[in-house]
């Protein structure tokens, strides 16, 4: 079956055959392109050095998980003076090397990824037979390209685990657009100065309440507006619920 509006491929690739098993669905496609550029060079060849068998996971089908059988090719480059000799067969409209997620499941897994968790996003995925992990997720979130900076008025800053436990970064979002602006390599103070001197135009900074990032918005946006971020109130203010309710629970276990 070389084309079917059920399962779109981009020319140049075929489905050969398709099978099942209790798991998923497993669609063998083949490359049928007569020649490839080389990526280093951008030389056509058409010497195929071997064959070899990728297995990305596609979008789901009628929710059940979906596995590409793909068998792509290597091809010797005939440029003399290009270092690469031999090099594999791209399909930039599928998947991207290496890569274990064709670009339409990875821009699934990413728009569910920003409208919830990497952690509800999995739970989400299995539902709906993609079976996704929280890694997975995270770390397709981190492919997405940053907005341009223009013109920012009003920021948060906070820390991001790129470790839990281990190592920590600052997170810096747009609090007007709803957007991640960058996320710093460390939470250091002189990380978060640094980038807010970079942006004069900033008016009014969020923050917690500790010592680290009130120094870097004093010292990186003198003129800003400093102000506590709405969630480390909220959060505050449970704390100090619940150890009341405790110590009030905690006196009358005494009085009895």
């Amino acid at each position: 079956m070389p084309k079917t509006p059920l399962f779109p491929l981009p020319d140049g690739l075929e489905i050969t055959s398709a099978s099942q098993t209790p798991e998923a669905l497993l669609v063998r496609v083949t490359s049928t392109r007569s020649s490839s550029p080389c990526p280093l060079c951008a030389t056509p060849s058409r010497s195929i050095h071997s064959y070899y068998r990728r297995m990305p996971a596609d979008l789901p089908c009628v929710g059940r998980r979906v596995t590409l059988l793909l068998t792509v090719r290597k091809f010797f480059c005939r440029l003399k003076s290009c270092p690469r000799k031999v090099f594999t067969e791209r399909l930039p409209e599928l998947l991207e090397p290496s890569s274990r997620l064709t670009n339409r499941l990875r821009m699934a897994v990413q728009t569910m990824g920003c409208i919830t968790t990497a952690q509800g996003g999995a739970y989400l995925t299995k539902a709906l037979g993609m079976s996704i992990s929280a890694t997975t997720m995270r770390r397709s979130l981190h492919l997405l390209p940053m907005p341009s900076i223009e013109r920012v008025r009003v920021v948060s800053l906070d820390e991001w685990a790129w470790k839990r436990g281990r190592r920590y970064g600052t997170v810096i979002v747009d609090l007007e657009h709803h957007q991640v602006l960058d996320l710093l390599a460390d939470n250091s103070k002189e990380a978060a100065k640094a980038w807010l001197q970079k942006h004069p135009g900033i008016e009014i900074v969020g923050r917690d309440r500790g010592r680290t990032y009130a120094d870097a918005a004093t010292w990186g946006a003198p003129l800003a507006t400093q102000v506590a971020d709405r969630w480390h109130i909220l959060v505050r203010r449970i704390g100090a619920c619940v150890d009341t309710f405790q110590r009030k629970e905690g006196l009358r276990a005494k009085d009895l």
